[in-house]
């Protein structure tokens, strides 16, 4: 296992400075799975790690390249794969770190 660093909180340019409120977090793990999506010169990137101890970190950051918005990092914690899936299916099954539902042509068929 590699030693991970994320940040959380908030970082903002404004007129080519940057201000920023954040705190470091320092673990040690191993990366599962990145789901990005981009709009609008705006996007999300989450990352999944799972830590030494089997705990499933997310690492979600809110990003744009519009001046003086704001980019935004937050931290979640949760006990296993299972519970993370609660709040983060989508993004497990974009990682390829879930399995997406599938049908078969029967199912869709209705036989």
């Amino acid at each position: 296992m590699a030693t991970i660093n994320i940040w959380k909180g908030t970082k903002r340019v404004v007129r080519g400075n940057t201000y920023k409120t954040v705190a470091y977090v320092e673990f040690d793990g191993e990366c599962l799975g990145v789901c990005w999506e981009e709009y609008d010169s705006r996007g999300v990137e989450t990352t999944f790690f799972r830590s030494s101890d089997g705990r499933i970190i997310v690492h979600q950051e809110r990003w744009s390249r519009w001046e003086g918005e704001e980019t935004r990092a937050d931290v979640f914690v949760f006990p296993s794969i299972e519970d993370a899936t609660d709040a983060f299916r989508w993004e497990l099954e974009q990682a390829g770190i879930i399995p997406r539902p599938t049908l078969t042509l029967e199912e869709v068929d209705g036989r």
